[in-house]
């Protein structure tokens, strides 16, 4: 078998049917692949998701106690019989041609030892979905500051489109109990393994992201967090880069506190900014609209980073805490 998809689940029947639906419409042509469903514990029932599906694809569905993505997708790769995992998160929509051109790669033999494309949005999306991809892609933002085809052997995929060899999986032991932030973590240790990881910008997914102003903030504090742990367990892979939000959200309550006492300069700096991203929303969007949503849900993902981010140097660095410790909300309790 050349491909084990695995997706881990806690409750989103719907979107997972909108997932599995997007499986029925792939390539035709016969593949050897299976999809392994993990539902972690969920307290919505998706057996009748299941059930719907489990004739039509070739289904495996495996329901354990909650332990968090990352365990859960372990399980499945335990599991797996594929020479290739890929993973998905359940609020994924797979493209017409994924699974042929996967096959297309593997055939050519430019799969490497691990990989992964990107994500991008639809337009029968929400509106709210859809800016939140707008600025996490941009090319002015955050998006355009990590690039998605410099130094292709060092990309860290997402677990949302992660593609990984079996013997990697074997050698390295999978994701940590980090939630979220082990999918950068186990590629890290995946590269002090010898192994290379490669963007695929012919595998992109439909990726719905957060639906909402508060689950959008709480993800994004995290992220901050997350990242405030990684610099400390792998300082060789940080980067002045993953400062920016903080560097931003310090430099505009400066420029404001500068404009209150009459001194504009640094905030006509960040209006000519705030112009350029608008600009590029606009012409990426073609909707005045979406591009000012978009510039909100920037200003949101920057802060919200930011004070993770900052917390987490305070804890870590200057209390000097154990992540765990510190942040014992990141952490689901090891299991073998």
């Amino acid at each position: 078998m050349k491909f084990s998809f695995i997706i881990p689940v806690y409750n989103r029947p719907d979107e997972l049917k909108e997932l599995l639906e997007s499986f029925k419409y792939q390539s035709k042509k016969t593949l050897a692949y299976e999809i392994i469903i993990v539902d972690d514990g969920s307290t919505v029932d998706l057996l009748p998701v299941i059930q719907r599906y489990e004739n039509l694809l070739p289904l495996r569905y495996m329901r354990k106690k909650n332990s968090g993505p990352g365990h859960s997708r372990n399980i499945g790769m335990q599991e797996a019989k594929g020479k290739y995992f890929v993973i998905l998160d359940s609020d994924v929509i797979l493209p017409d041609g994924y699974l042929q051109e996967l096959n297309r790669l593997e055939e050519e033999d430019k799969l490497a030892a691990a990989g992964g494309g990107a994500d991008m949005s639809r337009n029968d999306f929400s509106s709210f979905i859809r800016a939140v991809d707008l600025a996490m892609t941009s090319f002015s933002t955050t998006g355009g500051i990590r690039g998605k085809k410099r130094n292709m052997t060092r990309y860290v995929p997402r677990s949302f489109n992660m593609i990984v060899r079996r013997d990697v999986f074997k050698k390295t032991g999978g994701f940590g109990n980090m939630h979220p932030g082990e999918d950068p973590e186990w590629i890290y240790r995946i590269w002090e393994k010898g192994f290379a990881s490669v963007f695929y910008p012919s595998l992109p997914v439909f990726h719905k992201r957060r639906s909402n102003w508060k689950s959008f903030w709480k993800q994004m504090n995290k992220f901050g967090i997350a990242r405030g742990i990684l610099n400390r367990a792998y300082p060789q892979y940080a980067s002045a880069v993953y400062y920016f939000p903080a560097i931003y959200s310090a430099g505009l309550i400066l420029a404001s506190l500068l404009a209150a006492e009459g001194r504009f300069f640094l905030l006509y700096l960040y209006i000519i900014y705030w112009l350029i991203i608008l600009a590029e929303f606009l012409w990426r969007s073609k909707s005045i609209r979406l591009s000012l949503l978009a510039w909100l849900v920037f200003q949101v993902q920057m802060f919200a980073y930011a004070t993770g981010l900052i917390r987490a140097v305070f804890m870590l660095y200057l209390l000097r805490k154990s992540p765990a410790e510190a942040f014992p909300f990141m952490f689901f309790k090891k299991r073998e």
